[in-house]
């Protein structure tokens, strides 16, 4: 190309100096097209012209080849071009329906004749051009509008077909997909190259604030690996573009319904003789677009709604009849016989009129896929899921004049679901008052694309999005208080309002620069964000029933004729306890409205935090020759640190060393306070280098490695730790209260008193669970490291296909971890074992070998008590400290009360930090590693006919799979190794397929290509359809036995396996029946009579011992569906250019029943195995659409 001149030279540095000023937090939709012009005897033609002109809209863009015969078109929009080509002395040559794809390079090389330039030669595009990728190492895939428009999408929902492609797995659906074994969170989702991911909320990859309708995407790329500079703020980028409008108007309405009549009855809704669930779906729209000024302003406007008149099936476990009387049934130990005891008999107990009441408005079972049978079983029923939706969208395209052209869209979106079985907040129970959520949503994204001289594009972008989302119970609690209580659903939604507002706003620029064989790119881009939440949670006093040291537990195995199982006699202690309606606990939840105001009554909790992201790139594409490419680059991103604009935060003062200091002070924190959460990371650099290599005309080399910073979670993350340190919002903890729901057990709670700064003793002595919550002062911005290497062919003219290794290493990855874990002292070790064998020996701990520091506790460390017993008889060491010990210090630690009830042991003889109850901390405590060999297979569209398929076998590892608070602390420090699992979404087998075919039948077809009546009859239908095949999602044996940490720390706590290999366990999983008709994941040898699992194959971890078999060793059942799609086009007769479609669409179309498994398995539970749900049967959508 032509030397740069002097007044371009200027322009340039200004883009670059823009480029620095105004950093690119939104993305390109742009992608490169070239190619070589050469004569019929194979030499280069340098200095012909090139001409792009887009088909729909007629605009014209223009450059010229350079001494190698090379043209480039760095940013050209994606859609249907038509380039020609020609010189001096040579011909004009038109290549036809040149197809560019948002991210895809195009190469088309043009072949000119000897004559005179106004002669014109017309070709067809030799095939689709886009089918080898010779510029980049991108992972790259591109959905066009025919699949877009034609396959059968459920829901019209454009995400469904990422699942379509190699590398990403959603076991539960394209929401909570993972990209090549990565979190969710990971993925940079846009919507015109703006950001459509919950700002708040970032779990889940593919959920869209503005959900996608197939009516207004044009195209979908998704880059799974190694993006281009350009692209960051995740580690794979999806991108949606919305549709144009073009030189000829194009109206189109459309409606489309789903009926329960058409749909397949759920497998599990058929076997409890429940009805359909109701699933009738009513959509319906339009869409309009066309010129406002012929070649050069254009226009696209979409509406339409979806209503939802529907209900889903729901199971919630309920007390059987004699439950209910309180006749417990248990499995004798003796003899495996079932025998029956009145727990209200053996224990003097009377049953508490308030809770009777509530247990009578629940419904009686039905259902057999959930409880032991015996004393808890299911009651299925349809919820009402009726849901509202509308969107409305615009598009505008404006070319200002040949060198700028601008585009802007709003999309706006509006939901209400009354009762949301979704969030699991709906009614429990017919009739009885249930949560709905309701939402505003809008993104708008404006864009600037402007001719820098000759041999540069620069792209301009400014983008905005935000919403406003709340949650709302019709419940009114008219009692003034909750109650909480296991074994069966509580018939009254406890969940307490809470909402959120989020505002985004994003500003880029990116330059891109042709110089010789070099096409640098050079940008930056920032985004603003802040999310202003707030949540009722807790401000209604709430009473949880147990025994407990208010009330102990009276019930010891010798009530049991014959025994019972430790695991058991907890469940009829807890069925006692709710029956009796006993009161353990109380609490309620004080909050602040600014940082002077102390506790106000009735005052909810908000919090607005803001964070910002900044970054730079810097990149070349070198075609070294023209079979070889280079790429690289580099990537600079800063995530400003989190901070709480209202001053409303509170820290540790002292880093993270003060979660360990008894004497830690917690104070204001942020930019306020002058005490930023952390300190800021700037030292992100992400280098980004790829090489392509055509050895012949069908294969290519290619390999690449890139490092991409990514989000996690961040602002929940931040939210979650800042509310943990109690002071701007108290929760109040009364232990021990005793009485009953009708009986005294209903105390008051009243607020606290306001003090700040606070110790970490101010804090446990007004809630003896109070935590110590920061952030390591470090805290780095985590990465993935990916790499790939693979080989392309071209098959056929218009196949290719791929095989390649993917691989990537998450590092500093986000993880909170409670560095005061509970200690565990030799001599309680050997005095714990001594209670046990007196336990064993003699039925009372206290009988037999005397104990030692067990007198040393408040109480004696209430051992007469059933549920203590339990603990002992288990081994759950850890537990019995930290589930029961500390929660209720004031009773058992000198100096925390405990000294009323005998104590002279203080609390620090188990915990590093005595004031606190967790010393919690955010950290880089995690990490991800992922392998996949991928194979592809791609026919591009050409003839009225498309596909690709797909096969991935992978593996992801990780410690750590994410959540939305991103805390999981480990179950023993010192083994950080029993963490290491295969996170949810490692699926190792995969199998993808999609296609659209336009049978050849019809007018504008092969055949009967005519207006006659048999034509329309007979011709033009399209058929189209999905297959999706995956193995089974990971599956854990756990124990949740404490007996190295407490309960709630025994995520990881599996099993001995004795007597079987995993292997063949791994042969006796899958769908099984057992005896009764219940369907279970495992064989039924392994589950014993009860429902519990063999105890001869799994086996509990004893006192200060972990499970030795490791976690997720199994997968579940296999998963696979097919989806079809069938079109019939009718011409109509008023018009050459009107015509109807009608659509049917047929998802899961052969009705297999898929059913979703529990992915941690506890044998100590009576539900071991059982699978109680399943994805969706057969349903059936019809469509009429009429164009005009």
């Amino acid at each position: 190309m032509a030397r740069i001149g002097g007044r371009t030279a200027i322009a340039l540095v200004a883009g670059i100096v823009l480029a620095a000023v105004v950093p690119a937090a939104a993305q390109p939709l742009t992608s490169r097209v070239e190619g070589t012009v050469q004569d019929e005897t194979g030499s280069v033609v340098p200095g012909a012209f090139v001409l792009m002109t887009q088909v729909d809209t007629g605009i014209v863009w223009e450059t010229t080849t350079d001494e190698r015969g090379l043209y480039l078109f760095p940013r050209m929009p994606p859609g249907t071009f038509r380039v020609a080509a020609g010189a001096a002395g040579f011909a004009t040559t038109v290549v036809e329906d040149v197809r560019v794809a948002l991210n895809a390079p195009t190469s088309i090389d043009i072949v000119v004749e000897v004559g005179a330039v106004a002669e014109t030669v017309v070709v067809a595009a030799a095939g689709p051009q886009s089918l080898l990728n010779t510029a980049n190492a991108e992972l790259n895939t591109n959905l066009s509008r025919e699949q877009v428009r034609d396959l059968p999408l459920n829901g019209r929902d454009v995400t469904q077909l990422a699942l379509t492609q190699a590398g990403v797995t959603g076991p539960a659906g394209a929401r909570t997909a993972s990209i090549n074994g990565t979190r969710g969170t990971f993925n940079n989702f846009t919507l015109d190259g703006v950001n459509n991911q919950d700002t708040f909320i970032r779990t889940d990859a593919l959920f869209g604030e503005i959900p996608v309708k197939e009516s207004f995407i044009e195209e979908i790329s998704i880059t799974t690996g190694n993006a281009d500079v350009d692209d960051g703020l995740g580690a794979s980028q999806t991108q949606f573009v919305t549709r144009s409008g073009g030189n000829r108007f194009d109206t189109e309405a459309f409606f489309y319904h789903r009926n329960e009549a058409f749909n397949a009855t759920n497998f599990f809704n058929k076997a409890a003789g429940i009805e359909k669930e109701r699933g009738r779906v009513h959509e319906f729209g339009f869409t309009v677009g066309g010129p406002i000024a012929r070649d050069r302003a254009f226009f696209f406007l979409n509406y339409e709604e979806e209503r939802q008149p529907g209900s889903s099936s729901v199971v919630r476990r309920v007390l059987t009849d004699p439950a209910r009387r309180g006749d417990f049934s248990y499995v004798r130990q003796d003899n495996g016989q079932v025998a029956t005891v009145n727990l209200f008999d053996a224990s003097g107990i009377t049953p508490d009129p308030v809770i009777r009441s509530l247990v009578e408005s629940t419904p009686g079972p039905n259902d057999s896929s959930v409880g032991d049978g015996r004393n808890t079983a299911g009651h299925r029923f349809n919820s009402p899921d009726d849901t509202d939706a509308r969107w409305l969208v615009f598009r505008g395209d404006y070319v200002m004049n040949p060198r700028h052209s601008l585009m802007g869209s709003l999309h706006h979106f509006r939901l209400d679901t009354p009762n949301s079985v979704f969030n699991d907040i709906d009614a429990v129970f017919p009739g009885r008052p249930g949560a709905g959520q309701g939402s505003r949503r809008t993104l708008a994204s404006f864009g600037l694309t402007s001719a820098v001289g000759r041999n540069a594009v620069n792209e301009a972008r400014f983008g905005i999005q935000g919403y406003r989302a709340w949650f709302a119970n019709d419940e009114t609690f008219p009692d003034g208080y909750r109650l909480s209580f296991g074994g069966f659903t509580n018939p009254v939604r406890n969940f307490m309002d809470q909402g959120r507002e989020t505002r985004n706003l994003e500003l880029s620029n990116s330059l891109t620069w042709v110089t010789g064989a070099h096409t640098v790119k050079l940008g930056g881009g920032v985004r603003w964000t802040q999310v202003d939440a707030y949540n009722d949670a807790g401000l209604v006093p709430t009473y949880a029933l147990g025994f407990g040291t208010g009330i102990p537990d009276p019930l010891v195995p010798g009530l049991f004729p014959g025994g019972i199982s430790s695991d058991e006699l907890g469940r009829a202690s807890g069925l006692l306890a709710t029956l009796g309606g006993v009161v353990d606990e109380a609490y309620r939840t004080f909050n602040v409205v600014s940082t002077t105001s102390g506790f106000v009554d009735g005052a909810t909790e908000r919090r607005i935090l803001g964070q910002n992201f900044v970054n730079l790139h810097a990149g070349d594409t070198w075609r070294i020759t023209p079979e070889t490419s280079l790429t690289f680059g580099v990537r600079w991103e800063l995530h400003t640190v989190p901070d709480e604009t209202q001053g409303l935060a509170l820290l540790p003062v002292g880093g993270s060393e003060a979660v360990l200091d008894p004497n830690a002070v917690v104070d204001f924190a942020g930019s306020a306070a002058g005490r930023p959460f952390f300190n800021s990371d700037r030292n992100n650099f992400a280098p980004n280098i790829g090489v392509a290599r055509q050895l012949t005309d069908k294969l290519v080399v290619r390999a690449g490695f890139a490092r991409n910073y990514v989000l996690d979670n961040n602002m929940t993350t931040v939210s979650n730790a800042l509310g943990a340190n109690d002071g701007l919002r108290q929760t109040v903890v009364l232990p021990g209260v005793g009485g009953t729901v009708s009986g005294g057990g209903l105390v008051p709670v009243e607020a606290p008193e306001f003090k700040i700064p606070r110790t970490a003793r101010d804090g446990i002595l007004a809630d003896s669970t109070a935590a110590l919550f920061t952030f390591d002062p470090d805290l780095r911005t985590p990465s993935v490291q990916q790499w790939n290497v693979g080989l392309q062919y071209q098959l056929l003219p218009d196949t290719a296909v791929e095989a390649r290794y993917v691989g990537n290493r998450g590092t500093d990855l986000i993880r909170a971890i409670d560095l005061n874990q509970l200690l565990l002292p030799d001599a309680f070790v050997a005095d714990f074992r001594r209670a046990r064998r007196n336990l064993a020996a003699n039925g009372d701990p206290r009988i037999g070998e005397p104990l030692q520091i067990f007198p040393q506790l408040g109480l004696g460390g209430f051992l007469q008590s059933g549920s203590v017993q339990n603990w002992i008889r288990n081994g759950e060491i850890g537990q019995y400290i930290g589930g029961f010990l500390a929660p209720n210090r004031i009773f058992f630690f000198n100096g925390e009360g405990g000294e009323r009830f005998g104590a002279t042991l203080p609390i620090g003889y188990f915990y590093a930090n005595p004031n606190t109850y967790v010393g919690d901390v955010v950290g880089n405590h995690s990490y991800s590693e992922y392998d996949a060999l991928q194979l592809e297979v791609r026919r591009a569209w050409r003839d009225g006919f498309t596909a690709q398929f797909n096969y991935t076998w992978g593996q992801v590892l990780t410690d750590f799979a994410g959540s939305q608070s991103n805390f999981r602390a480990f179950f023993d420090n010192a083994q950080p190794e029993l963490e290491v699992m295969r996170p949810g979404y490692d699926i190792t087998h995969t199998l993808n397929g999609n296609w659209v075919w336009e049978i050849p039948v019809g007018e504008g077809r092969r055949w009967m290509n005519d207006r006659s009546a048999l034509s329309a009859l007979v011709g033009g239908w399209n058929l189209s359809g999905f297959v999706r095949i995956h193995s089974g999602e990971p599956i854990s044996i756990v124990s949740g036995r404490g007996t190295v940490n407490r309960g709630s720390r025994a995520f990881v706590n599996t099993v001995h396996l004795t007597g079987i290999e995993v292997e063949e366990l791994q042969r006796q999983t899958g769908i099984h029946r057992l005896e009764d008709g219940r369907v279970s994941l495992f064989d039924p040898g392994l589950v014993a009579e009860g429902g519990h699992g063999n105890t001869h194959i799994f086996r509990n971890p004893e006192m200060l011992e972990a499970g030795t078999m490791r976690m997720t060793p199994l997968s579940g059942p296999w998963y696979a569906t097919l989806d079809i799609g069938l079109r019939k086009y009718i011409p109509l007769p008023f018009s050459t250019a009107a015509r109807a479609q009608l659509r049917f669409d047929f998802f899961n179309i052969l009705n297999r029943t898929n059913f979703n498994v529990g992915t941690r398995q506890n044998p100590n539970s009576t539900e071991f195995g059982l699978i109680s749900s399943a994805f969706a049967a057969r349903e059936i959508q019809v469509g009429m659409r009429l164009t005009f």
